[in-house]
């Protein structure tokens, strides 16, 4: 299972700048030999399509809250909560928070240009997301109102920190997960990354030591913990690469120790 940002979408000197060739014809031989090929991301499942149409085993994507394989989606949504209080707890009201109710039918994950590097979530093809602007009374009888997920960016990680320990303080069946220092984005409680590789993988028959995950950021950190093959970007920060059994620089060369860990198990 391979992480976007930062990994699979990795081009020298960039973030997110697409498939690189090495990348992507290590795929193809990957998936030639028989191999499976998921993505896991704090991005929406559908954001991958930008970049590749290729057809890939599973897609976990809001950190674990959605799961897409064989054309069917299964869906993690937040708890029914007091939305405007849950607003008010995430700092939604105040003008310097950049904070997004998500319901399931957005299509994208997309950096806002007012926060570079944070994610936000731009493109909003059916205007169903909601931000401090205009919050809605939500009806939970009505399911396009339904809430997937919520992403929070802040000024600063101090802000971030105490607005997650404040949410976990008011035990709402929620947690918050780091897609940066500053970023938070708000998931029903249990749900990780590491779970949405978990449950994709079951469904697709898997053993959990039959997956290798590769990231590079703190939502990775619990992959890391859960699965043996787990590998980290060379460039990620020191200590998110010490959480790793292998450092690597590319996805390439991720999938060539996997293939050579197979070859010496047989």
């Amino acid at each position: 299972m391979i992480d976007l940002d930062g990994t699979l979408l990795r081009k020298p000197g960039k973030k997110t700048a697409g498939i690189s060739d090495e990348n992507e014809h290590a795929l193809q031989r990957w998936q030639a030999a028989g191999g499976l090929a998921g993505i896991a991301t704090s991005r929406s499942a559908g954001y991958i399509q930008k970049y590749s149409s290729r057809t890939w085993a599973a897609v976990v994507g809001w950190n674990g809250a959605v799961i897409e394989q064989g054309g069917r989606r299964w869906l993690h949504p937040l708890p029914s909560r007091n939305e405007r209080q849950l607003w008010k707890t995430l700092g939604g009201d105040q003008p310097e928070n950049w904070v997004a109710m998500v319901t399931p039918d957005n299509d994208w994950l997309a950096y806002d240009l007012r926060f570079p590097l944070a994610r936000g979530y731009c493109e909003n093809p059916l205007n169903l997301i909601q931000d401090h602007r205009q919050v809605l009374e939500w009806d939970p009888q009505r399911p396009d109102l339904q809430l997937a997920v919520i992403l929070a960016v802040y000024p600063d990680a101090c802000f971030a920190q105490t607005v997650s320990a404040r949410l976990l303080a008011q035990d709402r069946g929620l947690h918050a997960i780091e897609t940066s220092s500053r970023t938070l984005m708000i998931v029903r409680a249990g749900v990780d990354k590491a779970q949405g590789i978990l449950e994709a993988g079951r469904r697709l028959g898997l053993k959990r030591e039959e997956i290798a995950v590769i990231g590079d950021d703190r939502n990775d950190l619990t992959c890391f913990k859960t699965f043996e093959n787990s590998f980290c970007m060379a460039s990620a920060e020191p200590e998110i690469r010490d959480e790793a059994r292998w450092m690597v620089e590319s996805v390439a060369e991720a999938l060539a120790i996997v293939q050579r860990e197979n070859k010496q198990r047989s």
